[in-house]
C-alpha cells in the first residue's frame, strides 16, 4: 500500500515558500499492538501471547539500557537513544542541571546503508523502511481547505 498525501498551501506570511504548495502526509489510521501480534502470529510460528512476551521484555530492556545511557543498536529497525533537552547559559560555570536541564526526548535513527558510486561513498543514505516506498495522491476535498 502506498503512502497517501495531499497538497496543501503554505500559509505562513513570513515564510520564503508562502503560496507554493507542498505533500502532507494522509494517515490510513493507527495499528494497535494487538494487530502487530496477530499479524506476526500469522506469519511464524510465534503465538501472540508470545510476542507480546518478547515485545514487553524488548521494552524494559530499551528503557534500561537508554537510560543508562547507551545507543540501543536494532539492526535493522535502527539505533534508539535518549537525548536531553536544556536551555543555554553564557558560561558553563553557571550551568545546574536542575535549572537547565528541561526535559528529555527519544532519538530514533532508522537503519540505513551509505550508497557507494564508482566505489566512493556519497552523502546518500539508503534507510531500508523507506526501500519500495511509493506516493500517491489522496483526492481532493473541499472540507480539506477549511482545515488548512
Amino acid at each position: 500500500m502506498p503512502i497517501h498525501y495531499k497538497l496543501i498551501q503554505n500559509k505562513i506570511r513570513s515564510d520564503k515558500n508562502y503560496g507554493k504548495y507542498y505533500a502532507h502526509t494522509v494517515r490510513q489510521g493507527e495499528v494497535s499492538l494487538e494487530e502487530v501480534e496477530k499479524t506476526i502470529q500469522e506469519n511464524c510460528t510465534a503465538k501472540a501471547s508470545d510476542v507480546r512476551l518478547v515485545l514487553r521484555e524488548l521494552y524494559d530492556t530499551l528503557k534500561k539500557y537508554m537510560q543508562d545511557g547507551y545507543v540501543v543498536d536494532l539492526r535493522e529497525i535502527g539505533r534508539l537513544s535518549i537525548a536531553v533537552k536544556s536551555t543555554c547559559v553564557d558560561d558553563p560555570t553557571e550551568f545546574r542541571a536542575d535549572e537547565h536541564i528541561t526535559g528529555f526526548r527519544c532519538r530514533y535513527t532508522p537503519h540505513g546503508e551509505r550508497v557507494h558510486k564508482n566505489g566512493q561513498p556519497t552523502n546518500t543514505i539508503e534507510r531500508g523502511l523507506l526501500q519500495g516506498c511509493k506516493a500517491v495522491e489522496t483526492p481532493y476535498y473541499p472540507k480539506d481547505e477549511e482545515r488548512g
